[in-house]
Order: C-alpha cells, then sequence, then structure tokens
C-alpha cells in the first residue's frame, strides 16, 4: 500500500471478513489478513462444541512514517477481569496476536482496548467492537514520538488554539441541542479536567446519536488524539469531512482539513498537509489558524515565498505571535534580512525573549544568531584560499597533490554526506575510556598549568525525525577509581566531537561551500582531501562556545580527509569561520582524528574519535587540550537518566571563573 495514503485507506476501506463456521479450527491471522487478504478457510472467530466461541485479536503497532515497531509492549483488555487482560510483545514486523475463549452467552460481541507502548514513545490506544457474524480484524497503533518536533505545531498547542471555537459550539446554536449535554461534558473532561480518556465516552456518545455532528467528530479526533488515538481520530475526521457537502451549506467546517493538516506535518508527509490546509481553506479562506499552519507546511517544503505569503495574510488576520516568527524564517530564507528583524521585533512587542514561550523562545533565539552570523559579510575561507595559501599556513596539507579540476567534487561530497547520514542513523550506544591533558599555554607556546583527568565517555544514540542525534556527556573519575579531583579553574572544558562530521550531513550541506583540493597520503594511505565552509547567509550553527551563561554559536571552516574506497573521514581539522562578536574568542581550532573500531557486536566496524586537540585563544590566553580515546565497548542504558543533549554540538562549553 502507498504509504502516502495508508493511514486515511486503511480507515475508509473495509477489510472483507468471512462468516465463522462452527467446526473450523482457528489457524492464522497477520497483517495482511487484517487489510483484506483473507482466505474462508481462516476465520477470527470459530465455535466450539460445548458453546464456546473462539475469538483473535491481532494487528500491528507502527511508527507516524508507517514503519512497524518491533519490541512494542501491548495491552490488550477485553473486559472480565484479569482473565480477559494480557501483555504481549510485537515481533520484529510490530505485529502481536493472541486468541480467547470465552462463553458466547456472554460474548455476543467483543470489545477490545489495545495499548501499546515502547520507551521514546508516546503510548497508543485504540478500542474496537467486534461481532460474531464478522469476525475481528487487524487493530493498528500509532507510536507518536516522544522527542518533540520543533518545525511543527505540538498537539497542546493545536488544543489550546481550537478551544475557544470548541467552547463556543457548544452554547446554544451551536451543537445539536439532543447531544449538547455530553458534549459539554466532553469540553469539561478534555479542555478544563484535561482527561482526554474520560472525554472520549461522552463524545462518542454524542456522534452515535448526532452523526452529522461535525463538531462532536472533531473535538472527539482531538481527545482521541491526546489519548494516543491516531487511527480513531483519524476516523473521526475522514466522517466529518465527508458531511460537508455543496448541497447543505454550512455543514463544512475548516477544523478537521486544519487538524488533518497538522497531523501530516507530523509524519511530514508536506504535500498531503498542504492538500488538506488548502481544502480548509476553501471552507473558510480567512481562517488565520489555518493559513498559519499552510505557511508551517510551506516552510517544511521551503517554499519560502508561498509561506511568507500566506503568514502575512495570517498576520494581518490577527494569527497568534508565532506567525511571525515563522514569516521571519521565511523571509530569511530569501534573504531579507531587514524584513526577518521587523517580524522578530513585532512578534517580542514589549516583552523580553525569555517571557515568550519554551518553545517559541527557541525559534526566536535561533533566528537572532541567524541573522548575527548573517552580519559576517564576505569572509576569505579555506574554500577560497589558493592551494599554496593554504599549505603555507595549514602544515597538514604538506604532500598534498592538488586537484586539477572540480569536476568530481559534487559526486565526493554526495558520497561522504550518505556515509555521515548512515553513521549517525545506525550508532549504537558506546562507552569508553577518555584522557584528557588540559594546558594553559604562555607566548611562546609552553605550558604553564596542566591538569589531567579521566572520564567514562558516553555516546547515546537518540531517535530524531531524519535520523541524526547523539547525547554525549562524561562520568569522571579519579585515579584507580577514586573520586576524580575537581576541575582546575583556569581550564577550559572541550566537548562535542562525535558531531564534528555534521557538516557533510545531507541536511545541513546546503549551508556551506565545499572544494576538492586533491589527494594526500596520511597514515601510510592516500586520501581525498576536501574543503569545507559554512556560508553565513545559509548554515546552521553547528557549534557554540559558552562560558558561564553566556552562550553563542559559531560558524566553522576546515579541511576533511577522506578515505577513497567507503568515503569516511579520516581527520578533520576544524577552525573558526570568524571569530563572533564581543566574545573575545580569537581562536578556535579542533584536529580529530577517527580510527577503525570493531565490536564482536556487529559485523560492520565503526569509525570513532582516537585522539583530538583542540587549541582556544580568549582572552589573551590560549588553551589546549589534548583528549585520547581507547577501550570502546557497547553501553546498554539501564535506567532513565538526565543527559546533557548535543543536537548543536558544544565546542568549548566552559571557560576559566
Amino acid at each position: 500500500m502507498n504509504r502516502q495514503v495508508f493511514f486515511l485507506s486503511l480507515l475508509l476501506t473495509g477489510s472483507v471478513l468471512c462468516l465463522p463456521r462452527p467446526t473450523a479450527a482457528q489457524r492464522g491471522g497477520g497483517l495482511e489478513e487484517a487489510m483484506g487478504d483473507r482466505r474462508p478457510d481462516m476465520p477470527t472467530v470459530a465455535m466450539e462444541y460445548n458453546q464456546r466461541l473462539k475469538w483473535t485479536v491481532f494487528g500491528q503497532v507502527l511508527a507516524l512514517d508507517g514503519k512497524p515497531v518491533g519490541g512494542a509492549k501491548v495491552l490488550v483488555d477485553v473486559g472480565g477481569g484479569g482473565q480477559g487482560r494480557r501483555t504481549l510483545n510485537t515481533n520484529l514486523q510490530g505485529e502481536f496476536r493472541t486468541e480467547y475463549t470465552l462463553d458466547i452467552k456472554l460474548y455476543k460481541t467483543l470489545s477490545v482496548e489495545a495499548l501499546a507502548s515502547k520507551a521514546g514513545y508516546l503510548g497508543a490506544r485504540e478500542t474496537e467492537r467486534f461481532a460474531v457474524d464478522k469476525g475481528t480484524k487487524g487493530m493498528f497503533l500509532v507510536l507518536r514520538e516522544e522527542t518533540a518536533d520543533p518545525d511543527v505545531l505540538p498537539l497542546a498547542t493545536l488544543v489550546a488554539n481550537l478551544a475557544p471555537r470548541l467552547r463556543e459550539a457548544g452554547s446554544e446554536g451551536g451543537v445539536p441541542a439532543s447531544v449538547r449535554k455530553d458534549y459539554l461534558r466532553g469540553v469539561e473532561q478534555f479542555l478544563d479536567k484535561h482527561n482526554p480518556v474520560k472525554a472520549v465516552q461522552p463524545l462518542t456518545k454524542a456522534v452515535e446519536r448526532e452523526p452529522g455532528c461535525v463538531e462532536c467528530r472533531t473535538l472527539l479526533s482531538l481527545a482521541q488524539l491526546q489519548a494516543g488515538s491516531w487511527v480513531g481520530a483519524t476516523r473521526q475526521l475522514a466522517a466529518a469531512i465527508k458531511i460537508g457537502t455543496p448541497e447543505k451549506p454550512g455543514t463544512a467546517k475548516p477544523e478537521p482539513f486544519l487538524i488533518l493538516g497538522v497531523m501530516e506535518t507530523w509524519r511530514r508527509e508536506t504535500d498531503r498537509a498542504v492538500g488538506f490546509l488548502r481544502r480548509g481553506l476553501e471552507v473558510q479562506p480567512k481562517d488565520p489558524l489555518v493559513l498559519q499552519e499552510l505557511g508551517r507546511a510551506l516552510i517544511l517544503r521551503q517554499e519560502w515565498g508561498a509561506a511568507a505569503e500566506s503568514l502575512g495574510e495570517a498576520i494581518s488576520l490577527r494569527a497568534s505571535p508565532e506567525a511571525r516568527l515563522l514569516r521571519a524564517r521565511a523571509v530569511l530564507e530569501t534573504g531579507d534580512r531587514e524584513e526577518a528583524e521587523e517580524e522578530l521585533n513585532a512578534c517580542l512587542g514589549d516583552r523580553k525573549p525569555k517571557d515568550l514561550p519554551e518553545r517559541n523562545r527557541l525559534v526566536y533565539t535561533q533566528l537572532r544568531e541567524r541573522l548575527e552570523l548573517m552580519s559576517y559579510g564576505e569572509v576569505k575561507s579555506v574554500v577560497k584560499q589558493s592551494v599554496e595559501e593554504l599549505i603555507q599556513i595549514l602544515p597538514e596539507l604538506k604532500g598534498l597533490e592538488p586537484a586539477q579540476n572540480q569536476d568530481g567534487l559534487a559526486q565526493l561530497v554526495e558520497r561522504v554526506g550518505q556515509g555521515v547520514e548512515a553513521y549517525f542513523k545506525n550508532f549504537p550506544n558506546t562507552v569508553s575510556l577518555e584522557e584528557i591533558h588540559a594546558e594553559v599555554l604562555n607566548r611562546d607556546g609552553k605550558a604553564t598549568e596542566s591538569s589531567d583527568e579521566k572520564a567514562n565517555y558516553l555516546l547515546l544514540a537518540v531517535p530524531a525525525k531524519w535520523g541524526l542525534g547523539l547525547d554525549e556527556y562524561r562520568t569522571a573519575m579519579g585515579v584507580a577509581g577514586t573520586a576524580a579531583p575537581a576541575r582546575k579553574s583556569n581550564s577550559m572544558r572541550t566537548a562535542g566531537f562525535a558531531c564534528a562530521p555534521l557538516v557533510f550531513h545531507p541536511a545541513y550541506q546546503a549551508g556551506s561551500s565545499f572544494r576538492y583540493l586533491g589527494e594526500q597520503v596520511i597514515d601510510g594511505r592516500k586520501a581525498h582531501v576536501l574543503a569545507f565552509a559554512q556560508q553565513p547567509e545559509k548554515a546552521i550553527p553547528l557549534s557554540r562556545f559558552t562560558v558561564g551563561r553566556i552562550s553563542q554559536a559559531v560558524l566553522m571552516q576546515g579541511i576533511a580527509w577522506v578515505d577513497p574506497g567507503d568515503y569516511r573521514i579520516l581527520r578533520i581539522r576544524r577552525d573558526l569561520l570568524r571569530p563572533p562578536p564581543k566574545s573575545r574568542l580569537e581562536r578556535l581550532t579542533t584536529e580529530i582524528q577517527f580510527s577503525e573500531v570493531h565490536f564482536k557486536e556487529v559485523a560492520s566496524a565503526l569509525w570513532l574519535p582516537r585522539e583530538v586537540v583542540v587549541h582556544v585563544q580568549w582572552k589573551g590566553k590560549v588553551f589546549r587540550n589534548r583528549h585520547r580515546y581507547s577501550d570502546f565497548r557497547f553501553f546498554k542504558v539501564e535506567a532513565e537518566e538526565k543527559r546533557r543533549a548535543l543536537g548543536i554540538p558544544t565546542e568549548v562549553e566552559g571557560g576559566p571563573q
């Protein structure tokens, strides 16, 4: 089945199920049967001679992208106390299956509630009622990632934005009088008491009594979504859309299209999202929330001009301040810095950045940083300097055989990017011994102070929408297992080295310029040599310089040595593209050597940092940190721990106090 229409199509097309034959034995049962590929000799309900019914309950747990989720826990409950409750685990295809043998006098229909859970995901919940003459069909539970995606509208914000409309619908002249009481009970439980599970019951009752009540189905869909029922919510929204017809003026509402559009942005199905939102505007062309979310979906499609236009119209209709943040991003991508600045100022108004909601504050800060970085202007980077100049200033390039042309550059960058993408996507949790030698240098390059530290260095893979994410942290250790000494006040903490190849990741390549310098022999092997430099007008900052409470984004440039066989990065050197203003940071150079690490748990090797040297020149002082890594091992997370996320690597995270 086409993935783009998977969730809606499974709701709008029924499965063809055979009638049970009393003497047939139960066999089979799986996803293919649930989707309609059933044989007459494979019933899901079978009657035994002692007047007991055998029911098969089965289904599949999926992620938002339609991929199966293996290893999920599924609690199935058919009522009747503890005997009707079972805990199952999904297989690698995300499937689960169990059978119940029940008294026909007590179970002429079967009500099933299924709850799915897995670490890193929000829980899913679906309910179904099956009749004897229809048999059971596959249940689908959709798990949403626990980590919030900053580029989309959160469910809680969607509910909050729609709450005034939903409350107003409960007033006289809104929902039919026959179900108003149930509707208002749903409003109370969901919007006032924040209990979506309890809200589902009265709202379901209202829908059953008044199937044509669009408002009832809309509120029910939101309560179901909040309770974890993706399939149930989609079913209600699909029905709400069918109700509105041109022959019945006023029956069509924009809210079902809006909610479906937002749901599709969660799945990054932006074409479908834009389609739903535009249909919502056909119903109500001046709906500011629909216009705002259409602008967001167009941003996800990188249609900056169309996004700015839609968001501008939303702002004119008094959309939320977030519309200005979104429009600031859209016009910034078109290169209009002045207009982006105006939108950010208008969004802030009389408030301070700290007064913004947390998710808006993050976006505001990122856009401000982008504007600041764009002020770099023209910078002569390693990409623009001649090979002769580079060899003079970078001793590491001694012995370079210069390239004659740039004919193979695009293909080389593409292949390196593919390797980097796979590196982050398939990264396992690892722990190693880290030895840190920190020095403070004088003007002659001699150490005046030094300290040594050992630590367990953990790299933990975290779920991410596009397969990228590492959490990195240290647990300090002293000599012979004793407590580690306190860090000296004059030392400079450095971190974030495993994320250094991010500049080559396909998600970030558009923000940098690249140049093929040629070939060079390093460590006894020939390597391709690539220069890179982030572009101030396009780049997303990948490094930060943090001292105390002040943290500044920095742009980088550098050289990477790439294996010509498998296109893995063997060595990388990174330097500041330009010191950030008012930071007093003059130099930040990181030299990383990667080495091949083998684990018995996996067949293929990983390339991990083996040695890192960081030079920092700040406030007239020079610091040099040398990191060495050894004894790499797989690491299994046994318990929840608070970790310092490094979605943007922290090159330097603390300075002298």
